[in-house]
C-alpha cells in the first residue's frame, strides 16, 4: 500500500477512533459487564517503531485504571391486564410488567509514556461520568453515558481544555448469547466535534463460536472453549487524542490505529477475571499540525502492541438481572 494510500486510510481512521471509541468502550463480548459494578486495570505497549516518511521513532506506553459504582437502582414488577395476544400464555406475558432502571458513576485515569523522535512525553488523562440503562415498554434496554474528560500533556496542564462525550442507544436481547443494538455517539473534543451513529450486536454460529460487532468500530469472532475461557479476534479501530505542547504553544496530538488482535479472557472466579491480547497493527500513525498550523498525517511503520488487564467485579447488574429474569 503507498504512503498516500495509509494516510487517506489513516484519515478515516482518526476520525472514527477520535469520536466514538474515546466516547464509549462497548464489552461487545460480553455486553452486560460494561453497567456491572468493576475496577478494570488495563496495561498496554507499542514496542518502538519507525515514522515511514520522517526520521525517529515511536513507542507508546500506557496504564488506565477505572472504576464504576452503582448510584441508583429500581426494580419494581406488577401486572397490569394486557389483552393483546394470540394465546392465554401470551396474554399473561404482556400483562407483567416490569420497571427498571440503574445508574452508575464511573471515573477513569490514564497515564501515557510517549516516546517520539526521541522527545519522551507524559500525557495523563482523566475523566468523569455517569450511565445508566432503563428498560422500555415494548422490553427494549435504553442505555445512556455522558462523561467529561481532560487529556493533556503534563507540561500544560495548567492549560488544559475540557472535552465531552455522549452515548445514547437502545439494546435488544433475543436470548441468551444474541444481541443487538444501535444509537448515536457524539464527542467534543477540542475542535474535532462530529455525532457518528453506531450499530453493533452479537450472533451466536452454533454452540461456542459469535459473530461479534459494532459498525464503524469493529468486527470480530468469539470462541468459548470452556465455562471460565473466551478467545476473541478481529480487528478493531483505536486510538487517542490529546494536548500536546508543540513548543510555546498548545495543540492537540492525535494517534490512530487499525489493529488485528487476538485476546483471551480467563474467569478465575465470580470476581476477577484476567484478560491479555496480542496484536498486529498494519495501519497507525500521528496527526500534528505542522508550520502555518496545518495538519499533517504522519504514518508510522506495521508494529504490534500487547495488552494485559484484570477485571474486579463487585455484584450483579440491573442488566444482567433483566437479561436473566426477563428477556431471555
Amino acid at each position: 500500500m503507498g504512503s498516500g494510500h495509509v494516510k487517506a486510510l489513516l484519515l478515516v481512521i482518526t476520525v472514527v477512533s477520535s469520536l466514538l471509541a474515546h466516547a464509549q468502550s462497548f464489552d461487545l463480548e460480553q455486553f452486560d459487564q460494561l453497567f456491572r459494578p468493576r475496577l478494570r486495570l488495563d496495561a498496554r505497549w507499542t514496542p518502538e517503531v519507525a515514522f515511514s516518511d520522517d526520521l525517529g521513532t515511536f513507542d507508546d506506553r500506557s496504564v488506565t485504571a477505572g472504576f464504576t459504582v452503582p448510584v441508583y437502582k429500581k426494580w419494581t414488577a406488577g401486572v397490569e391486564l394486557n389483552l393483546t395476544g394470540d394465546n392465554l400464555k401470551e396474554m399473561l406475558k404482556n400483562s407483567i410488567r416490569v420497571r427498571a432502571s440503574q445508574v452508575m458513576v464511573s471515573a477513569r485515569y490514564s497515564g501515557r509514556d510517549l516516546r517520539m523522535i526521541g522527545d519522551p512525553r507524559m500525557l495523563h488523562s482523566a475523566s468523569v461520568g455517569a450511565l445508566g440503562i432503563s428498560l422500555t415498554k415494548r422490553y427494549r434496554v435504553l442505555f445512556w453515558s455522558l462523561n467529561m474528560n481532560a487529556s493533556e500533556d503534563e507540561t500544560i496542564i495548567d492549560r488544559a481544555v475540557p472535552r465531552f462525550n455522549g452515548v445514547i442507544g437502545k439494546l435488544h436481547i433475543k436470548g441468551l448469547r444474541r444481541q443487538f443494538f444501535y444509537g448515536a455517539a457524539v464527542s467534543v473534543s477540542d475542535g474535532l466535534n462530529l455525532p457518528v451513529p453506531f450499530v453493533g450486536g452479537v450472533e451466536p454460529i452454533g454452540d461456542r463460536w459469535t459473530f461479534q460487532y459494532i459498525l464503524p468500530l469493529q468486527l470480530a469472532v468469539g470462541y468459548k472453549p470452556g465455562k471460565r475461557t473466551r478467545l476473541l479476534g478481529g480487528v478493531v479501530v483505536d486510538g487517542f487524542r490529546s494536548g500536546f505542547a508543540f513548543g510555546d504553544d498548545r495543540v492537540n496530538i492525535t494517534y490512530a490505529a487499525l489493529r488485528g488482535f487476538v485476546g483471551v479472557r480467563q474467569k478465575l472466579s465470580n470476581t476477577i477475571q484476567l484478560r491479555a491480547e496480542v496484536a498486529g497493527v498494519p495501519v497507525h500513525g500521528i496527526r500534528l499540525p505542522r508550520a502555518g498550523d496545518e495538519l499533517h498525517q504522519f504514518p508510522l511503520d506495521p508494529g504490534y502492541s500487547v495488552m494485559a488487564g484484570i477485571n474486579i467485579f463487585f455484584g450483579q447488574s440491573t442488566l444482567e438481572r433483566l437479561v436473566g429474569e426477563v428477556l431471555r
